[in-house]
């Protein structure tokens, strides 16, 4: 006779973790909105609290479906507390390996707390008009005045990719929570000056430009 096929209950299960916030007093639970819809919930380690929930110990391949899982995850979390977005995949066969990650990590999140403390991301795109006429030497100063108006406001900023030829910037800022209002009205107002250009303007995101997303990995790269 041959091998049965094993039944999901004899599936190993691991700690899958989503992100880490400050360490809350007892343990919270965010509703069963994990992978396979198990609940995620805080464990703790010193002053900082991991979000995980029980999940198949496998490789976590990159598949738009899951992803959008780990991200809803963050994103929920992020409506009550300060995250730290850990990059996606990460899973521990058990609560001591997590630990052991936790420990390696800690002065790396640690730091990390200081900087993105009350603080969300904010992402800023501009794209220059279809019809290009008028435009000859406007592409720099119209990034320039985006940059010099919105960098005042936030904490930090960082210019990203550009992946489109029409692409004028493309920036993520980092904003404290109080100083939301005030960025969003000055996003309004550039984009009232340039209105012939086209602002993508979104958020509020985890800080995942801010912060080294491989915290708990084998192969950290630092802080920024």
């Amino acid at each position: 006779m041959g091998k049965r096929a094993p039944k999901p209950e004899d599936q190993k299960q691991g700690r899958y973790v989503y992100c880490v916030i400050p360490s809350v007093a007892e343990k919270k639970s965010f509703g069963n909105i994990g992978f396979n819809g198990q609940e995620v919930y805080t464990m703790d380690y010193k002053d900082f609290s991991p979000i995980v929930s029980d999940a198949e110990m496998r490789e976590y391949a990159v598949s738009e479906e899951e992803v959008e899982v780990h991200k809803k995850v963050v994103e929920q979390v992020m409506l009550e507390y300060d995250v730290l977005p850990v990059a996606y995949g990460m899973i521990f066969k058990n609560k001591k390996l997590l630990t052991i990650a936790m420990g390696a990590g800690y002065a790396a999140i640690k730091k990390a707390s200081e900087t993105v403390g009350a603080k969300i991301e904010l992402g800023v795109k501009v794209f220059m008009p279809k019809e290009l006429d008028g435009w000859n030497g406007q592409k720099e100063i119209c990034r320039s005045d985006y940059l010099d108006g919105l960098k005042g406001i936030a904490a930090d900023f960082k210019e990203l990719k550009l992946f489109s030829e029409r692409l004028v910037l493309n920036a993520a800022f980092l904003v404290d929570r109080s100083n939301i209002d005030e960025f969003s009205v000055r996003v309004g107002e550039l984009t009232s000056r340039y209105d012939q250009v086209k602002t993508q303007y979104s958020g509020p995101w985890p800080p995942y430009n801010f912060v080294d997303i491989h915290i708990l990995g084998k192969q950290r790269k630092g802080f920024r």
